[in-house]
C-alpha cells in the first residue's frame, strides 16, 4: 500500500513539473514582460540550410516561453522579497517602503564607473561640435540629462549599497559643458527642489508632474515661459516598469500625477505608442520647429513639449542624426544619467567642421589605423573611423585634426566601441594626415 502511495506521489510530482511544458501548446508561449528580451521561435531550416543549433535554440525558447512562466516568476519574487527582502531579478534593486530602483544605475550610485578626464572631455567636446554645427544651420542646441532615480531619492536604497562620496559623471560633465560652451539645462537642480517625489516608486521614470517640471525647465532655457507644471493634475493608476520586471504577473497599480486637461497638439502620420522610434506632432505653439533626440524619459516629455512647438519630431535615438534636421530651428538632446558613456560611442552624423590650421613640422611615431566607408546618411561624404596609438601621453583635452587634400577638418572624438574618432568628410584617394597634441605641442602622426 505504501509503495502505491509513493508511486502516486511520484507521478503527481512529475506531472506538476511537466505542467508548464504540457500546457504550452494549449495556452501558447509566455510573452515578455516590461523590457525583457526572450528567445525567438527556433527555425529548423535557414536560407543556408539545416540549422545545426536547432536543439540549443529550442531549449532556450522553451526555457523562456513555458506556460505559467510569468506567474511562477512573480511567485518566486514575492516569496524572496517577503522572506529575505531581496530582489529576485538582477535588473531590479529592492528598496525600502516599496521603492524599486533600476540595477543599471548602481555603477553611477556607487561611483564605480566614473569616466576618465579624457573620456569626459571627449563627450563634452563632441556636444560642443554638435552645438557648433546646429548653429551653423540656424538652429539652437540644448542638452539635458534626466537624473537617475537614486540620484534624486537615495534614502530608500538598501544600506548595503553605500552612495559614492565623490562627484560622478553627471557633475563632472556639467562643469566641462560650461567650459565648452554647450547650452545645458540642469534637470537635477529643478527636480531636486520639489518637496515630494516626482518619480514613481515602482518605475524608473518621472510621473506626469515630474515631466511637466522638466518641460518647463527646458522651455525656459530656450527663452519661453514654461508654466505647464502650474496647471491642474489628477491621479491615475500606473504599472511601473520596475514592478513589471520584478512581478511580471502582478496587477498592482501605483497612483501618479497626470495632466488633467486634454492635449492641444495632434500627431502627424502613424502613432502607436509613446515609445515609437519616430513621433511627429503639430500644434499652435509659438516656439518654432523642434527636433528632439530622446530616450524613454521622452515617453511622457514629448507630449508636454509638443504643445510649445508648431511642429516637432521626436526621435528615440542617442545618436545625433543631423541628417534628419529638415529645417528645425531648435534641437534638444535628452539623455538619462546612466547612459552618459554612450556619448563616447555614438558620433553625431554631420559634416566635420573645417579648421584653419598650420601643420606642424614635428612628427611623432604613432600608429593610426583607419578605414573609410561610404556614408548612407550623408551620401556626398565618406565616413572615416579609426584608432590612434601614441608612444607618449596625449593631452587630455587634445582634439584630433585630419587633413584631406589640403583642407583640415576636426574629427569627432566619439566612435563605435574600439575606435577613437569619426570623421564625415569628402572622399579622397590620398591618405589623410592626422594631428594631435601632446605636452602642449601639436604633432603630426607618422
Amino acid at each position: 500500500m505504501k509503495k502505491n502511495w509513493y508511486s502516486l506521489f511520484t507521478v503527481l510530482f512529475l506531472l506538476l513539473c511537466a505542467a508548464p511544458f504540457l500546457f504550452m501548446p494549449l495556452l501558447g508561449p509566455s510573452e515578455a514582460a516590461a523590457n525583457e528580451v526572450l528567445a525567438s521561435r527556433p527555425i529548423l531550416f535557414t536560407k543556408h540550410g539545416l540549422n545545426f543549433e536547432y536543439l540549443n535554440d529550442l531549449s532556450g525558447y522553451i526555457g523562456d516561453r513555458f506556460a505559467f512562466r510569468q506567474e511562477l516568476v512573480t511567485a518566486n519574487a514575492s516569496l524572496t522579497a517577503a522572506l529575505f527582502h531581496e530582489s529576485a531579478s538582477p535588473s531590479v534593486v529592492l528598496g525600502s517602503d516599496g521603492w524599486l530602483y533600476y540595477a543599471n544605475t548602481l555603477d553611477d550610485y556607487l561611483g564605480t564607473s566614473v569616466m576618465s578626464r579624457r573620456e569626459l572631455f571627449r563627450a563634452a567636446h563632441t556636444l560642443a561640435l554638435a552645438r557648433e554645427y546646429a548653429e551653423s544651420q540656424g538652429a539652437r542646441f540644448l542638452f539635458t540629462i534626466a537624473p537617475n532615480k537614486n540620484a534624486l531619492y537615495p534614502a530608500h536604497m538598501p544600506k548595503k549599497y553605500p552612495a559614492a562620496q565623490q562627484p560622478g559623471n553627471r557633475k563632472h560633465l556639467t562643469l566641462l559643458l560650461q567650459q565648452q560652451g554647450v547650452p545645458y539645462c540642469d534637470l537635477y537642480a529643478t527636480l531636486s527642489q520639489e518637496p515630494t517625489p516626482v518619480y514613481y516608486k515602482t518605475d524608473s521614470h518621472w510621473d506626469g508632474y515630474g515631466s511637466a517640471l522638466a518641460c518647463d525647465a527646458l522651455v525656459k532655457a530656450l527663452g519661453g515661459t514654461g508654466s505647464l507644471s502650474s496647471e491642474n493634475f489628477t491621479l491615475a493608476g500606473h504599472r511601473g516598469d520596475l514592478y513589471e520586471m520584478l512581478y511580471p504577473a502582478g496587477t498592482a497599480l501605483e497612483l501618479g500625477r497626470v495632466l488633467a486637461r486634454p492635449r492641444t497638439f495632434s500627431y502627424v502620420g502613424g502613432f502607436h505608442a509613446a515609445d515609437d522610434m519616430t513621433i511627429r506632432t503639430k500644434s499652435h505653439g509659438d516656439m518654432g520647429s523642434l527636433l528632439m533626440f530622446r530616450d524613454s524619459f521622452g515617453n511622457l516629455l514629448h507630449a508636454d513639449l509638443a504643445e510649445s512647438f508648431s511642429r516637432a519630431v521626436f526621435l528615440r535615438s542617442t545618436a545625433l542624426r543631423f541628417d534628419l534636421l529638415d529645417g528645425a530651428d531648435t534641437i534638444i538632446f535628452e539623455l538619462v544619467e546612466r547612459n552618459l558613456p554612450q556619448l563616447l560611442t555614438n558620433p553625431p552624423v554631420m559634416p566635420a567642421p573645417v579648421r584653419q590650421f598650420t601643420p606642424p613640422t614635428d612628427t611623432i611615431a604613432a600608429t593610426v589605423e583607419w578605414t573609410k566607408r561610404p556614408c548612407e546618411e550623408l551620401p556626398e561624404l565618406a565616413c572615416y573611423t579609426g584608432t590612434v596609438s601614441l608612444p607618449e601621453p596625449l593631452d587630455w583635452d587634445s582634439p584630433l585634426y585630419v587633413t584631406l587634400n589640403g583642407t583640415t577638418y576636426e574629427a569627432s572624438l566619439t566612435a563605435p566601441a574600439g575606435q577613437d574618432f569619426t570623421l564625415y568628410a569628402p572622399e579622397t584617394e590620398t591618405d589623410p594626415q592626422f594631428f594631435i597634441r601632446s605636452g602642449g605641442i601639436w604633432l603630426c602622426c607618422k
